[in-house]
């Protein structure tokens, strides 16, 4: 039996400031997906609450579609009330009802800003990607037609945390090659919708049970909250964003359980979210206090992680109600209670007291190893999207062609040393007691130069496929991340792929 629609908000804009845009949330979760093939998700549930409770302490009128275990409904109660099934019966109706806010909002000549996320199932069918309902496929042209060209914003921006979202932004062209994001989305007709998407490449997206969330989407919440404003104007970009990502998964030596992130902001707008007007109500950390930070709520719920350094301050957007957070320094194991009043709080103004717990048993899994690094604006001035770096040359791309090269050229002078080795010995092997001394001689003379030529030889292409080697060491893409940091034993145990 599907779930009814309980407790949805008034269909009217939010109140907001003369010059302040009407935002709207529309969040999908799904841990069963279409295919039947795929593994069921533990925390795509966990993650649509999430979102919903990010957007609306952002003062988004949020729209919930997930079905929410057990767990999450005790967690979520709110959640749990408002939401429908994430089925293909119930999509339709719940777009209307967010087109009806929009609609009404620019009646009333307020501008808006919307936000589509999914939290769930992805997979790629003849090249294409496609999001999952419990019961339907949705392609590029299906969330066009289905919810893009129903919904129009004066902003729309669409994040998916899904295995292969990025084929979402480009597709296979001939022969295999990928299609440029912004040439494919246009030709889709989602040319002005910014994208946020949890693969840079056809990877797996990943869930960890130390975050009970995916682990993009708990990354993307802790950088909306405030962590990603490295330049503290109280907005967060899409480059913010993206630097953050990266960075919090720069640390792990493994590349398939580094999340990536592609980030395509619409035309003309860089800002993602503006936090100015939840700052209102916030954790101030200064950059004396730089550390790996875990930010909880008294219920447990992991509410953000962040690593500022290098003096970075970070002032984060916090929830008007809910009882004391818990600020817990990850390295020092040391615990700061964060009070519900007054709104705006100060770590330094804070005392520290040991940690109510220890580890979870997750140190052993790649994803402890997320935050490692510190992030500051300077992260953010050197990002790069992938589309850049994949279009630059690597500085050590002419490594290996070089080594085959001098591979090629010392197998070659071991091969001639090894030929003239050969002719000295035919060589003395025809000499005979019979011939004259001047034959000898210059018998003699041949086996000398031939051996000669054959160590030099030798010595030349040893060293040549010596410097081959190196070469071939050293333009490896990955060298420097297994040169410098350990591989964790065990990685991947305590995580599941997110398809």
């Amino acid at each position: 039996m599907r779930l009814a629609l309980a407790l949805l908000a008034l269909l009217a804009p939010l109140g907001a400031s003369a010059g302040e845009p009407a935002t709207f949330a529309l969040v999908i979760g799904v841990n069963t997906s279409v295919d039947p093939d795929l593994k069921a998700l533990r925390y795509a549930d966990d993650d649509a609450a999430r979102y919903q409770d990010l957007f609306r302490l952002l003062g988004a009128q949020t729209w919930l579609m997930a079905r929410l275990d057990e767990n999450t409904r005790r967690l979520h109660p709110q959640a749990a009330a408002e939401a429908v099934a994430p089925v293909d019966a119930e999509l339709d109706a719940l777009v209307a009802k967010v087109a009806a806010g929009l609609e009404l909002a620019r009646e009333r000549g307020v501008a808006t800003v919307l936000y589509v996320v999914y939290a769930g199932h992805g997979n790629v069918r003849d090249g294409e990607g496609y999001l999952a309902l419990e019961d339907v496929r949705l392609g590029v042209k299906e969330l066009r037609e289905r919810i893009f060209s129903r919904l129009h914003a004066g902003q729309t921006h669409f994040i998916a945390d899904a295995c292969y979202s990025s084929f979402l932004a480009s597709a296979r062209g001939p022969g295999g090659s990928r299609r440029p994001a912004q040439g494919f989305a246009a030709e889709a007709g989602l040319g002005d919708v910014g994208l946020l998407l949890s693969t840079a490449s056809a990877r797996e997206s990943h869930e960890w049970e130390g975050f009970q969330a995916g682990v993009f989407s708990h990354e993307l919440r802790s950088g909306l909250l405030g962590a990603a404003d490295a330049d503290g104007d109280g907005r967060v970009s899409y480059r913010e964003i993206a630097a953050f990502v990266e960075r919090a998964n720069a640390a792990i030596p493994n590349e398939k359980y580094r999340p990536d992130v592609t980030a395509r902001p619409p035309q003309g707008v860089e800002v993602l979210v503006d936090l100015r007007r939840g700052l209102e109500r916030r954790l101030e950390i200064d950059g004396a206090h730089g550390a790996h930070w875990l930010l909880e709520d008294s219920r447990g719920v992991r509410l953000a992680d962040f690593h500022n350094g290098g003096g970075q301050g970070v002032h984060l957007v916090r929830p008007a109600a809910g009882g004391p957070l818990y600020l817990r320094d990850v390295k020092e194991d040391r615990e700061y209670l964060i009070p519900a009043e007054p709104p705006a709080v100060a770590l330094a103004a804070l005392s520290p007291s040991p940690s109510r717990v220890g580890s979870r048993g997750a140190a052993h899994d790649a994803f402890s190893l997320t935050f490692e690094l510190p992030f500051d604006a300077a992260v953010v001035a050197a990002w790069q999207p992938h589309e850049l770096r994949e279009a630059a040359p690597s500085p050590r791309a002419w490594g290996r062609p070089v080594a085959y090269v001098a591979g090629g050229v010392g197998l070659a002078a071991l091969a001639t040393g090894v030929t003239l080795s050969l002719l000295a010995g035919s060589t003395r092997a025809a000499i005979t007691p019979s011939q004259p001394q001047a034959d000898v001689a210059l018998a003699n003379g041949r086996i000398t130069t031939f051996n000669g030529a054959a160590i030099a030889l030798y010595a030349s292409g040893s060293a040549a496929l010596a410097a081959a080697v190196a070469l071939w060491l050293w333009a490896a893409p990955d060298a420097p991340a297994l040169a410098l940091l350990p591989l964790p034993g065990g990685a991947g145990a305590a995580a599941a792929w997110r398809f």
